[in-house]
């Protein structure tokens, strides 16, 4: 084998296995197998808590759809982007205290334990278990799809060899010691973004010649490139609006970022977390998407903006050095499909299975092994042969998660007398707006679906819950 870029990148998916073997290890507990493998217990502290929630937050649209946006529309896009700085800060500070209390009052395992808890409605349990498992596969597929698609464009590899690669690695390490073991390699995960996308950035300055020379010629393509509203005023106000919905104050409750504040040591370690993970958001943000502006005077011509990442580091780095960078934008692949794998292993074995007939540690260990091949086998053949409107399921499942668990998860945390009944019209006013205006391309006053969709759900929720108290 003489590929310095893919020995790099195959010693760093060898560097994930040892470090979930022993994580396997740690969370060798007696007990609860769906306990210990699918949380772990409340063990992370605050340094481990915030790498991994924005290791978890930060997916393939961080590291390549967005520094391609970036080079398209510019500066302002970055601008743009550092909206979602403060969902660290959000996540953990409005869901911390109260989410982690529950958890460890109840021994909840899974975002549905907290529901089951909460709300005690069967049919409640089966549309947000039905709805997390339906998004959540449309996002693995799209998640493998583009981890696939990078090793086999930077390492020169077929795309079916780089895909049951990356697929395997994902697989072992979650497998092999559950929650622990994507929380580890989470973190580290999270630092290998940081340094690759500092390395990058520096990188692009110095080949450049200064930022200066590099916004002078960016105003030469474009002026409009160096615009806060971007080329032709592309991104307008409602745009922004959707935007900071969409991608900061709408993932609160997305499953698989709350499931890492269930598993926080204590408040200190939330408190820690909120100020170094909202840092660690600033800059995994601002770092690529501000690569991926000033790289366009670099590359001039590429079939595609997403390639842009991989492009300049091929381009300004020896193969050595650009496989080993080329790791950040693979680990912010890995770390989110790892913990969607994992939620949606769980909500299948734990949530539709345990619950309902209890099973020996062995009998647990068993089918989570089997429902987790299953999942990753069907979400690899469909990333074999991605259908065209790929990317737009993964939005439409992205949003479809926050309209079904956001108001129910906040407004039942802390409203005391919150009924099952207005949760549930929650769920379903918020479906039932958001899946034809996304499907259909409908814009009202110019904003995005999740925009109308969640302020229908509040109002539903609302509602429901006044009726239901006035009878």
């Amino acid at each position: 084998m003489n590929n310095p870029i893919l020995i790099a990148i195959l010693g760093y998916l060898l560097l994930t296995l040892l470090v979930s073997r022993f994580a396997a290890r740690a969370a060798a507990t007696p007990g609860s197998f769906s306990r210990s493998h699918f949380l772990g217990g409340q063990f992370m502290g605050g340094g481990v808590l915030a790498l991994s929630l924005v290791a978890t937050y930060t997916s393939a649209s961080s590291f390549i759809g967005g520094p391609g946006a970036a080079y398209t529309f510019g500066l302002g896009w970055v601008l743009l982007a550092m909206i979602q700085v403060p969902v660290a800060m959000l996540t953990l500070g409005v869901l911390g205290p109260k989410l982690w209390q529950l958890s460890r009052d109840t021994q909840a395992v899974t975002i549905l334990d907290i529901f089951r808890s909460r709300y005690q409605s069967t049919p409640l349990l089966w549309l947000a278990g039905l709805s997390l498992v339906a998004g959540f596969f449309g996002m693995i597929v799209v998640q493998f799809t583009s981890g696939a698609r990078l090793l086999s464009v930077v390492a020169g590899i077929d795309y079916t060899a780089a895909l049951l690669m990356f697929v395997a690695t994902v697989v072992i390490y979650t497998l092999w010691g559950g929650f622990r073991a994507v929380t580890y390699t989470d973190a580290i995960q999270g630092l290998v973004m940081l340094g690759g996308m500092f390395a990058l950035l520096i990188g692009v300055i110095s080949a450049g010649g200064g930022v200066s020379n590099l916004t002078s010629q960016m105003a030469s393509i474009d002026p409009g490139l160096l615009e806060p509203h971007g080329p032709n005023g592309f991104m307008s106000w409602p745009f922004l609006l959707s935007f900071w919905v969409l991608v900061c104050f709408g993932t609160i409750g997305l499953p698989h970022t709350v499931l890492r504040v269930m598993a926080a040591r204590d408040g200190r370690a939330i408190a820690k977390a909120m100020v170094l993970g909202t840092a660690v958001t600033a800059l995994v943000t601002m770092l690529p998407h501000l690569a991926g502006a000033l790289g366009r005077p670099l590359v001039a011509e590429l079939a595609s903006p997403d390639e842009i990442i991989p492009s300049l580091m091929v381009q300004l780095f020896s193969p050595w050095v650009a496989g080993i960078l080329l790791a950040a934008p693979i680990a912010a692949v890995m770390s989110s499909v790892d913990s969607m794998l994992l939620q949606a292993t769980s909500t299948l074995v734990n949530d539709l299975v345990i619950q309902r007939r209890p099973l020996t540690r062995s009998q647990q260990q068993w089918l989570t092994c089997m429902v987790t091949l299953a999942v990753a086998a069907i979400c690899t053949l469909l990333a074999i042969e991605p259908p065209q409107m790929i990317i737009w399921l993964n939005m439409a499942a992205f949003g479809a998660l926050q309209v079904v668990f956001l108001w129910p998860l906040v407004l039942g945390l802390f409203w005391k007398h919150a009924r099952a009944s207005a949760a549930i019209a929650s769920m379903v006013a918020g479906l039932g707006c958001y899946l034809p205006l996304t499907f259909m391309k409908i814009k009202l006053l110019g904003t995005h679906a999740i925009v109308p969709a969640l302020l229908l759900s509040l109002v539903s929720f609302v509602v429901v819950q006044k009726w239901g108290d006035n009878r």
